[in-house]
């Protein structure tokens, strides 16, 4: 992944199709059949399939064979290869040309060229637009003219000055040139992320349609989706590219929560993983055992604190104190054992370059020093509970129970845990009262993707928009891994500023997801994303029995 300071060009992986079939789990299968179905289910409260507006693991899992992004990632190094792209080079990492392949179309017979790159980068950087992933043009010239002032309630107080990225110019139908506001040596390894998708001219012209009847350039086209039951693809027949599934039809089926595994054991869906409940019975069953795949995991879970907010969380001896008192491997080993590591460190080890274990020194549990740490910090207010918030998750509900009995039972701080179903729009708007669970799972193989989006704001006085952290030291560490020459030297100032929030705790990393899935008969050659630990879908093979 070194890029370079003279000319960088991600070529395509040896193996064609990002790792090919060669790279399932061994199990053989006969092939796919054209007219079988794939069942899985959606357990995310999925509301858009814009790709410029989704950013959770459901909406991307849907979208990776609905559209084609410039690169893909390889599902056993995760590596970068072109894919809608021909080239994409640069000689200062700050101009990037960008040349796409020609006579690829969208699924209503559109060209995708530049201008359809253009038209939807423009469209996700302009603020009133307000696309969650709006953030990740701001290294685009331009960005800032284009996001004007809103209010509290988001109404558009200012309008920009701008509609459209100044650092986006479309040389000629396959060319784009992309002008940074300053050096970043891996803006290419950006580029398979869903929000940098292309977007269809009859896409924008009727956006609330295409949110829920998306025109992908992808494998698969959207036949229908029944918000809140179903969803349901089938293969596009017109597709040119390689990687090109052999089944024909995907339906999704929505749940609330984990509670799929029943339908999975009626052979309902082809994929699952059991609730902690049902964990060890599915672990001592001989049958599923033998379709069942595990894998490195790149998805951490950490918990957050409303720095934003007064309270004994604000005192860093306080939340390395909460650290300490968190028995990670036992809860592990009584809830999820093989589907969680202890987390010890920020940017989760080996999966992305710059990625080391070890950097958080207060994530061993230790009674003793968690309690001289709270008695440090001031100790916890007489008579108060702690609050714990966090989504409508059963697997996250249980884990979190059991950080709140284990912080309870070392430091005899009482807890509650406030399940809520609207958590991510309450942690958008600053609405906790106390510390918080979160995860994050990278966008792309960068150790900078672990920090930047998630603790950098260039906001001193409010800090970033979910727990109001904010380093000066550690904006100045992320800004000289962007402008460093090489992908090699950002990796490893980024390291550095992986430090700094060692040394400022702002959050407590908790748990490594390790991926692992059950899946059915009716399918093989199970890869899993390293990323989401989600199956590769365009490497499946399915038969309907």
């Amino acid at each position: 992944m070194a890029a370079t300071a003279t000319a960088v060009a991600l070529v395509l992986a040896s193996c064609s199709g990002g790792g090919g079939n060669d790279e399932g789990d061994g199990d053989g299968g006969g092939g796919s059949d054209a007219d079988a179905t794939l069942h899985l289910s959606l357990t995310q409260d999925v509301e858009t399939l814009l790709p410029m507006d989704s950013n959770v693991g459901d909406n991307i899992s849907v979208l990776d064979v609905v559209y084609d992004g410039l690169v893909r990632y390889d599902p056993k190094t995760t590596e970068p290869y072109n894919y809608v792209a021909d080239s994409i080079e640069s000689d200062d990492n700050t101009v990037w040309t960008i040349k796409i392949k020609p006579d690829l179309t969208f699924q209503n017979g559109e060209a995708v060229d530049a201008e359809a790159f253009a038209r939807a980068w423009n469209y996700a950087a302009y603020g009133p637009n307000a696309m969650a992933n709006n953030y990740f043009f701001e290294r685009i010239a331009g960005y800032d003219d284009m996001q004007g002032e809103t209010d509290d309630d988001g109404n558009v107080t200012k309008e920009p000055a701008a509609d459209t990225l100044s650092g986006l110019k479309v040389v000629d139908p396959q060319t784009l040139e992309v002008t940074l506001t300053s050096p970043f040596a891996g803006f290419s390894t950006m580029l398979g992320y869903t929000g940098f998708f292309p977007i269809a001219q009859a896409c924008l012209d009727d956006i609330d349609a295409c949110a829920v009847q998306p025109i992908g350039n992808g494998p698969f086209e959207v036949e229908k989706w029944d918000q809140g039951v179903n969803l349901t693809a089938k293969r596009w027949d017109d597709y040119t590219l390689e990687e090109t599934p052999k089944y024909g039809a995907i339906e999704w089926t929505e749940y609330t929560g984990e509670d799929n595994w029943p339908d999975f054991q009626a052979g309902n869906l082809d994929f699952a993983t059991p609730p902690p409940a049902e964990t060890a019975a599915a672990a001592n069953d001989p049958d599923l055992q033998e379709r069942y795949i595990e894998g490195p995991g790149a998805a951490l879970t950490y918990l957050g604190f409303p720095l934003y907010k007064d309270g004994p969380w604000k005192n860093v001896e306080f939340r390395q104190a909460i650290s300490q008192a968190i028995d990670r491997q036992g809860i592990i080993d009584a809830l999820l054992p093989g589907q969680r590591i202890p987390a010890d460190s920020w940017v989760v080890p080996d999966v992305v370059p710059g990625g080391t274990g070890g950097t958080c020194e207060f994530c061993t549990f230790d009674p003793d020093a968690a309690k001289a740490a709270l008695a440090k910090a001031g100790g916890w207010p007489d008579g108060e509970k702690l609050t714990i918030h966090l989504g409508q998750d059963e697997t996250e509900q249980a884990l979190f129970k059991a950080v709140g009995d284990s912080i309870q039972e070392t430091l005899g701080i009482p807890y509650e845990l406030d399940p809520t179903e609207d958590y991510f729009a309450r942690r958008s708007a600053r609405d906790f009262s106390g510390p918080f669970r979160a995860n994050w799972f990278p966008d792309y193989p960068l150790n900078e993707n672990y920090l930047a989006p998630v603790y950098a704001s260039g906001d001193a006085k409010n800090g970033n928009v979910e727990f109001g952290y904010y380093s000066a030291d550690f904006e100045v560490a992320i800004k000289a891994g962007d402008e460093a020459p090489t992908l090699d030297d950002a990796v490893t100032k980024y390291q550095e500023a992986e430090k700094i929030l060692a040394s400022d705790f702002p959050t407590v990393p908790l748990f490594v997801a390790q991926n692992t899935t059950y899946y059915s008969e009716n399918v093989s050659n199970v890869v899993l994303d390293p990323f989401s630990g989600e199956p590769k879908l365009r490497l499946l093979e399915v038969t309907n029995g």
